[in-house]
């Protein structure tokens, strides 16, 4: 007997040596759009992202290389290639900003744009999937049209890594009204409980408000519904949409708006650790962008060879830089040989206002207007910044580089009939978040509010911060801290 127990304990040792890192906290990321992340992933959102905020890759990425089931850094996108920003960005980055150092962050997201919450559930039957839209298809079988299945596999391969903290759901809008919502999430978080051998205790549920009426949120009313979570799960908790400004369609958050939200899933999650007024990576105030300005060796396009009928019969006016769409056209600059814009950096696309008519800034490698290309959609806001190396397009089930120094056609499609204010578009080398050229200098600053040079509030006050050497923007007036 004791040769047997001296052998038993031989072969777990192995396994005690390689257990789970208890500093590795894992949180479960499911829900729609909106946690898929439906707003424009800008520069701001790339830069600095914690080397100890991390995501678990559940699709597999070619641009940039990712495999399902390993772990990155958390550079946005997260969920896939067409993902945009989302709640998981900043609330990663706030739980490492408050967190020992040893603590890791990572994320594990499943997010299916236009789910039912049914669609998330364990007994999902994926037969029941015949007659729905081929683009809702085609995003669950990139789950293997089971999304539960294909997040439990994920998260059995994560907990050999570290441990589940807590769960983040962001979904309600395709269930608006339905008053069975809180038990049917019930059923969920316990079934994943119950296949990861975890406790309610320890894994808290953290569900987010969707678009409030008070925003002109269209499914706003649902938000009651989603308030009664913790009666249903004593475990739950809600994090508000109050104040969090809308993309302009009534059910997507902006960029600010998913930052914002993020900070506050993460002030939700710190509060069940005990952590009060955590220090937020994002403050809520809208940021105050200075607005880009073309430099000496920018490239223009001109609006007088703006063509507003490349694709179905549009107007535009040159004095005013008014473009009218047709329905569902096209309009912009066409060449019949192809121009090179490789030699730069960023492309600026610019509206003198918030875009209204689901416009979106597309760019062709080819002459072929239906062919594959480059697009992005403004998604109710008035800037668009691409990396010019970083345009990609769609061939096929292929996301490819886009042939930048060979393009044919580049301008805005809408919705049409709708006047669409254009103010420029232009390619530079100089990132245009960071221009400041507009802003005076003066050697009497008043104190005030300290944003930095992408617009993000860092220091409610001059007097008495504890900034790092920079430049910085006070009462919009450039400042140079040494």
């Amino acid at each position: 007997m004791r040769l047997i127990i001296l052998l038993v304990v031989s072969l777990l040792s192995p396994i005690i040596i390689t257990a789970q890192d208890q500093n590795f906290h894992i949180y479960i990321c499911i829900g729609q759009s909106n946690m898929h992340g439906n707003a424009t992933v800008e520069e701001i959102d790339k830069q600095n992202v914690p080397s100890r905020f991390k995501v678990m890759s559940t699709l597999k990425f070619t641009n940039p290389p990712r495999e399902k089931g390993e772990w990155y850094t958390a550079v946005p996108p997260l969920v896939s290639q067409s993902s945009g920003l989302s709640p998981m960005d900043y609330f990663g980055r706030t739980m490492v900003n408050n967190l020992p150092e040893e603590i890791k962050i990572g994320v594990i997201p499943v997010a299916v744009p236009g789910c039912r919450i049914e669609h998330l559930d364990k007994d999902f039957n994926p037969a029941s999937l015949a007659g729905e839209a081929d683009w809702f298809i085609s995003i669950m079988e990139s789950y293997g049209k089971h999304p539960y299945n294909h997040l439990i596999e994920h998260c059995r391969k994560a907990q050999k890594d570290g441990v589940i903290k807590g769960i983040l759901l962001h979904q309600g809008e395709s269930n608006n009204g339905d008053s069975e919502w809180t038990s049917k999430v019930k059923k969920i978080y316990e079934d994943i409980l119950s296949d990861l051998n975890l406790n309610a205790k320890d894994v808290p549920l953290i569900a987010g408000e969707l678009v409030s009426i008070g925003q002109g949120g269209v499914c706003g009313g649902m938000n009651s519904i989603i308030n009664s979570l913790p009666k249903t799960i004593p475990t739950a908790h809600v994090v508000s949409s109050i104040n969090v400004p809308q993309a302009g369609d009534g059910l997507h958050f902006s960029a600010h708006g998913y930052r914002v939200l993020g900070c506050r899933y993460a002030t939700a999650m710190l509060a069940t650790m005990g952590i009060e007024n955590p220090r937020v990576e994002y403050y809520e105030e809208i940021p105050v962008i200075p607005t880009p300005n073309p430099a000496e060796g920018d490239f223009t396009f001109g609006t007088d060879r703006f063509n507003p009928s490349i694709w179905e019969h549009g107007e535009f006016d040159p004095k005013t830089n008014i473009f009218i769409a047709g329905l569902y056209g096209f309009g912009g600059w066409q060449y019949e040989q192809p121009i090179d814009i490789s030699g730069y950096k960023y492309v600026v696309a610019e509206l003198e206002e918030n875009e209204t008519n689901g416009v979106e800034f597309k760019i062709f490698d080819s002459s072929n207007y239906w062919g594959d290309h480059y697009k992005k959609a403004f998604k109710g806001e008035k800037l668009i910044v691409a990396n010019i190396d970083e345009l990609t397009r769609n061939s096929g089930s292929n996301i490819v580089p886009l042939k930048t120094d060979e393009i044919y056609i580049i301008g805005f499609w809408a919705y049409g009939h709708k006047p669409i204010h254009l103010k420029r578009v232009y390619l530079t080398n100089e990132n245009p978040y960071t221009s400041v050229t507009q802003i005076p200098q003066d050697s009497e600053i008043k104190d005030g509010k300290v944003y930095d040079l992408t617009g993000r509030l860092v220091a409610p006050s001059l007097s008495g911060s504890d900034l790092p050497a920079g430049i910085y923007i006070v009462n919009r007036q450039k400042i140079v801290i040494k």
